[in-house]
Parts: C-alpha cells; structure tokens; sequence
C-alpha cells in the first residue's frame, strides 16, 4: 500500500461518521431554536404625555392553568420612568385591580422634554421580568389614540332630515341625541331631544327594534326626555314636534346608535367625586374605568358596585370609559363629566368647547354653537351638558395593545438563533466537502491503480472497453446531499 493510500485510509473513521457529526449538529440546532420558559408579562400605558401630568398604566400576566386555558394573573408590579441614561425619574407601585391585573397611574415630572423609557418590573417565580416602552413627552404634544367602534352601518347614528307637516309655524330645531352615547339591546337609555320654542310638546314613535312609551313629553329647559329599550341590534323611532293642539307640526326619523353587548354607563358629580353608574347584561359586577381628559390617557382604576366613586381629577372635562374587562375596548360605556373651576366659564361653556375641539374629527356641533354663541335654552343645565356629549359618547378611545415581555427576548432568540442556522450551515456544508474530496481523492487513485495494474500485464493485453464505474461520481452524489442538508439548516420552519 503506498503512502497516500494509507493517508486516505486515515480518512476512514471520519467518513463514517460525518453523517453522525451533521446529525449531532442538527440535533442541537433543533434543541437551541426551543424558546425559553418566561413569564408573559404585559404592559398597556399611552405612547405620549405632557409633563406635569399623569398617565394610565395597567400591566397583566398572562398563563394557563392546568387544563391548558388562558387565565390573567395579577403579579405585583413596579412602573418606572426613565431617561436615556436609565435614571429613575418616576416611580408608581400599581394596585390589583378589581377585574383583571393591577392598575394605577405614574407622574411625569414637571420639565421633562424628550424621549423616555417606560418600564414595568415585576417578580414572577423567583424571576425578575420586566417590559419596556418608549414614551414620548413634549409639553405641546397631541396624543393620537384613534377613536371608532367595530359596528355595522345600520349600527350607528342617523339624523333623517326634518320634515314640516303643514303647519303655520315653523320648526327649526328637532334635535334628538342619545344621552349614553349609545344604546344596549335591551338595555334602558335615554332619548333627548333639543327642540325650539315653538314646539309645546314632543312625542316618539318606535319604528323598528325600539319599545317606549308613546306619552307625549312638554320640553323643560329646552329639552324632552324619553325613556327607550332596544330589543334587538338595530333600532329607529321617528320624533314628533307638536304645536298647539297636540297637532304634528315636524317629525323627523333617527337611527339609534347601538352596541351590542356594552355598557351602559351615567355618571354625576358629588362632595368632590364621581358617582358613576352602569349597566350590564348579567347584573352589575366590577368594572374598569380608564380616564381621559381629551384623548389622554391619564388615570386607570377600577369600580365595584358597593363602592362606586372616585375622586375628581380637577376642574375640566373628563372622559370615562367604562369596561368589563382588558380586552373589551369596543363594547366600553362612554360617559363624560364637566367640573367647573369657580373662577371660569360654567359647564355648557366648558362642555361645549370640548365638543367643539373635536370638529375637524366629528363635525361642527349645532347645539355646542349654539351655546358658544349664547343661544342656546337654560345654559348650565344637565339636561344641556347631557344632550351636548350624547353624539360624541358614541366612539371609544381605544387606549393602544399591550407590550409584552416576550417580545424583546423573542427578537432576541430569533437573532440568536438565526445565526446559529448560517453556523450550522456552514459547518454542515464544509464536512460534506472534506468527505467529497476524500472521496474523489480515493476514486482518482483507484483509476490511477486500475491503469498500473493493466500496464504491469503486458502490451499484449487488450485494452478492454471503458464502462461507466458504479463508484464513479460518488463524491458529486455526497456533495449533494450535504448542500440539501446545509439547506435544511438554514430553514425557519424546522430549526
């Protein structure tokens, strides 16, 4: 045997076991790709605040039990602020909520004008877990929480047009608002309509979906109120103005707003407080309340039915969403409250420039122009400050998902992992080339030996005639598949 043979008979063992090698390989590609055990920790805060204010925070964790569902748990949960050098610059220990999670507010201190971060910090089975947002805060700026529900069209609000019946006076003004907003299928909600002086009575007639009384109501302030129940998923009544002699003098047909399966929710103020007040299918139970002053989100908290107030935020406007869970943003009761400061404008005015703040998105308000202008019956009625807020009530703020904590190290892993794929890759395609050039190395000196052997028998040997080998182009073959198997590396599906 000459010394090259018995080099390549070196080669021997590690021929064999390249396949064991590559497999080895694939394995631990496999076992590496497999994602880490870690708590789903979730953090739900606003993108942007103003300094000197505050900003709702709600945080979750979400697990399944033994059964294998989905249940929400409610570790104990730190909020910090931060700035790009990770000083602390805000700190907030969130409460359990009376729903799902734990819920609170954070401060932003007064002066601040950048970019933060927002981070949640909690210890769940001896781990430290923690979510990580940006948090843009400038003293001018606008938060931009879209607004909408997920309803049909015979769903929302419709004003028909006004229509005169004859009659030798006028009517120009039959406005009728729902006070909630929004009505819930067989849920009560009120019916206010704004009418003119000329108008003596109103009367309401249901025409699809719609149970009320059919009495006739004499405007108090400028205002009559009907008590409705829709019974099914759309509901339209038609709206009478009467004159003297309980004579139709206008009507007009309106499209009740309608959301299935929400919330009902009122509210007044008292001593310094918020008495809220809602409905739900299935009785009354806890609720979430998330507080909004314009499209910010400032205050996050819950209610239950024995205790339901909460402290008054400070003269303005405030906006409260009212749901029965963290996942039910478009089924949310709307209801607003005005608190007047003593030493400013009264509540219509206040009310009436919120609503007005909202044009360029809704539309110019007839009834908040009217009260900008001095026009309107009885300023600084409830009934006013009521039918003011009763179209806008209709959309939601939608307060934004949740950041989970899995999302940082998942990024993390897929990179990780991603590279170890082109490792893998590589590796596996660099032995199939080791083995195919042993392999051609040992083919060339078996034909090299093959043609010795036949040189040593004599010239008058014939040549015999070259067939194809079966062994020949072997190391092409291996070289194949090591590139399928580099290939199979590479792929996300699998590894």
């Amino acid at each position: 045997m000459s010394t090259k043979e018995q080099q390549f008979g070196a080669f021997a063992w590690a021929v064999r076991l390249s396949p064991l090698v590559v497999a080895a390989i694939l394995a631990a590609l496999w076992m590496a790709g497999t994602p880490p055990v870690m708590p789903d920790l979730r953090l739900n805060a606003p993108l942007v605040a103003r300094p000197g204010t505050t900003i709702g925070v709600r945080a979750w964790q979400v697990d399944q039990d033994s059964d294998g569902y989905t249940v929400i748990l409610a570790p104990a949960v730190a909020v910090e602020l931060r700035n790009a050098a990770g000083m602390v610059l805000a700190k907030a220990d969130l409460v359990q909520s009376l729903v799902q999670g734990v819920e609170g507010h954070l401060p932003v201190p007064s002066g601040l004008d950048g970019v933060l971060s927002l981070v949640a910090l909690a210890e769940i089975d001896g781990r430290s877990v923690s979510v990580e947002r940006v948090l843009y805060v400038r003293k001018s700026i606008e938060s931009r929480l879209p607004k909408g529900r997920a309803v049909n069209a015979f769903q929302r609000y419709e004003l028909g047009p006004l229509r005169a019946m004859g009659s030798r006076r006028s009517v120009e003004v039959l406005d009728p608002r729902v006070e909630e907003g929004a009505c819930v299928p067989e849920l009560r909600c009120w019916l206010s309509v704004w009418a003119g002086a000329e108008v003596t009575a109103v009367r309401v007639r249901p025409l699809a979906g719609v149970r009320t009384d059919a009495r006739v109501v004499e405007p108090s302030n400028g205002f009559a109120r009907f008590p409705l129940v829709v019974a099914g998923s759309e509901g339209r009544v038609e709206v009478e103005a009467l004159g003297p002699g309980v004579v139709v003098a206008a009507s007009r047909e309106v499209r009740l707003p309608v959301v299935p399966g929400g919330i009902v929710a009122r509210a007044s103020v008292m001593d310094g407080k918020i008495a809220l007040e809602w409905e739900q299918l299935g009785g009354r139970g806890p609720v979430l309340v998330d507080v909004f002053e314009r499209r910010r989100w400032i205050h996050a908290l819950s209610l239950s039915p024995d205790a339901p107030q909460v402290r008054v935020p400070g003269p303005g406007v405030w906006r409260l969403q009212v749901r029965s869970d963290l996942f039910s943003d478009n089924t949310a009761g709307v209801v607003h409250v005005v608190v007047p400061d003593p030493d400013g404008p009264g509540p219509a005015q206040l009310a009436a420039t919120a609503v007005l703040a909202e044009a360029a998105r809704e539309g110019l308000d007839p009834l908040a122009m009217a009260v900008i202008a001095g026009e309107a019956p009885r300023p600084d009625t409830a009934d006013l400050v009521r039918a003011l807020f009763a179209v806008p009530s209709f959309d939601v703020v939608a307060v934004g998902t949740a950041t989970s904590a899995r999302l940082g190290a998942d990024e993390a892993l897929d990179g990780e992992q991603e590279l170890r794929r082109w490792q893998a890759a590589a590796a596996i395609l660099l032995i199939g080339l080791m083995v195919s050039m042993v392999l051609l190395r040992v083919e060339l000196l078996a034909q090299a030996r093959a043609r010795q052997l036949l040189d040593e028998l004599g010239e008058e040997t014939a040549t015999p005639r070259r067939t194809a080998s079966p062994g020949r182009g072997l190391w092409a073959f291996v070289l194949l598949v090591f590139a399928l198997l580099a290939m199979l590396a590479l792929s996300k599906r699998w590894f």
